[in-house]
């Protein structure tokens, strides 16, 4: 019913609202904003200081320096599951998570937001694939 084709498309869904909810807005996998920087990095973050860091995160507090992290979620996808893997800069999730920036856990792997978006996807897919509901009368006794 939920096939190959279904998951690739809603791994590709959750990647964007998951990118959209902790990079882009700024908000921590428990639905809070993230924290303030210390003093000394966040005068270096908005004044562009580091290297290779990206100018359009410069005055925010969303986990993105260079946007290393925020490009190395790849959507996956095999023929009974989706998920949003980070590759190569995984270890820096718990390197945040250290911090108290959490980008996902064991308790809340996604944000609330991406949950509901898989639910209200698989739901629409069920009704796609199944079939209108038959009436069937049924005699009992003679």
């Amino acid at each position: 019913m939920l096939d190959k084709k279904f998951f690739t498309s809603l791994a590709n869904k959750m990647r964007k609202d998951y990118v959209d909810h902790i990079f882009e807005k700024g908000i921590d996998v428990n639905g809070s904003k993230f924290k303030s920087y210390s003093t000394k990095y966040g005068i270096r973050k908005r004044q562009n200081k580091f290297k290779r860091q990206s100018a359009s995160f410069a005055n925010t507090t969303s986990p993105v320096l260079t946007g290393d992290l925020m490009n190395d979620a790849k959507p996956s996808s095999t023929t009974n599951s989706a998920k949003i893997r980070f590759a190569a800069h995984g270890g820096k999730i718990n390197n945040l998570a250290k911090l108290g920036r959490v980008l996902t856990s064991d308790k809340q792997p996604l944000p609330t937001k991406v949950i509901s978006m898989i639910d209200r996807e698989v739901e629409k897919e069920i009704k796609l694939k199944l079939p209108k509901s038959k009436r069937f009368k049924f005699k009992f006794g003679k």
